[in-house]
């Protein structure tokens, strides 16, 4: 019996270091949490952990990281519109920003997959106002998405990244696929 408490107890321990390493490495991208979340995959093939709770605890890593962008982005937003885009043609670029963002906020959901992409995509939906509400009816789907697309990597695969570029590659494709589905996707929605 006492086994098992530990199992748990390590298990628990591990959901919540996947969990801030996940929301650490979505405001400082220094080391690629696609990798830990796809390792955490392979314990879950050997039944060392929850696939499930594995995929909770990655996604509300990331979507804790990107809510912290997000309010970074609200709060410096103004101060950094001022300063950056001062002429007409700065300002129009600003405004043709924030338009494609409102259009295709979708993109958020591809910026996971790209290296440093969701720093950058969710410190810019905030410093542009984007609707909190728009935002996180994105986000959120985008983080189950990434975080079950790594960790079912791992589960299925076991060892899947024999080295960074095989992990590389691997959000790249997934990011050009979703874009293309999404990008089909919103033109259905436009002619229908």
């Amino acid at each position: 019996m006492s086994g098992l408490v530990e199992l748990a107890a390590d298990s628990f321990v591990t959901y919540l270091v996947v969990a801030a390493f996940v929301a650490l490495d979505a405001v400082l991208p220094v080391a690629p949490s696609e990798t830990l979340v796809a390792a955490g995959g392979v314990l879950a093939a050997n039944q060392d952990l929850s696939l499930p709770i594995l995929i909770a605890a990655a996604a509300s890593g990331a979507l804790a990281g990107h809510s912290v962008l997000f309010l970074l982005g609200r709060q410096a937003g103004p101060s950094l519109r001022r300063r950056l885009f001062r002429g007409k043609r700065a300002h129009d670029r600003l405004e043709g920003a924030a338009a494609l963002l409102q259009e295709r906020t979708w993109l958020l959901i591809v910026s996971d997959f790209l290296p440093g992409g969701r720093t950058a995509a969710m410190f810019a939906a905030g410093a542009l106002d984007l609707p909190g509400s728009r935002f996180y009816a994105f986000v959120i789907p985008g983080a189950i998405v990434w975080a079950s697309f790594y960790a079912l990597l791992g589960y299925a695969g076991g060892s899947v990244f024999e080295s960074d570029w095989e992990a590389l590659a691997a959000s790249l494709g997934a990011a050009l696929m979703l874009g293309a589905i999404a990008e089909v996707l919103h033109h259905i929605r436009r002619r229908g």
